[in-house]
C-alpha cells in the first residue's frame, strides 16, 4: 500500500502541508508519521474525520508507462 521512507530533502505532508523528512507514500506523495498515526485513531463519528477525507481525496494516481532498458524517457 505506502512505503515508510527516510527522505533527504524534506517534502509536503499532503495532510498537515508542513515539510517533513519522514512519512509514509501513497501513490508518491507524502503523509507525515504524525498525521498517519492521527488518521488511525481517528473515528469516524469524529468531526476531524471529514478532514481527513477531504484531504485524501487530493491523492492523484499517476499511472506510468513502463520504459524498455536504455529507452530515453521523452519530454
Amino acid at each position: 500500500m505506502g512505503t515508510v521512507v527516510n527522505i533527504k530533502d524534506e517534502k509536503e505532508c499532503i495532510i498537515c502541508e508542513k515539510k517533513v523528512e519522514k512519512g509514509i507514500h501513497v501513490c508518491n506523495q507524502l503523509i507525515c508519521e504524525k498525521c498517519q498515526e492521527e488518521m488511525i485513531e481517528t473515528d469516524v463519528s469524529d468531526v476531524k474525520y471529514n478532514f481527513f477525507i477531504q484531504k485524501l481525496g487530493k491523492l492523484s494516481l499517476t499511472i506510468k508507462e513502463p520504459r524498455v532498458a536504455g529507452e530515453q524517457m521523452l519530454k
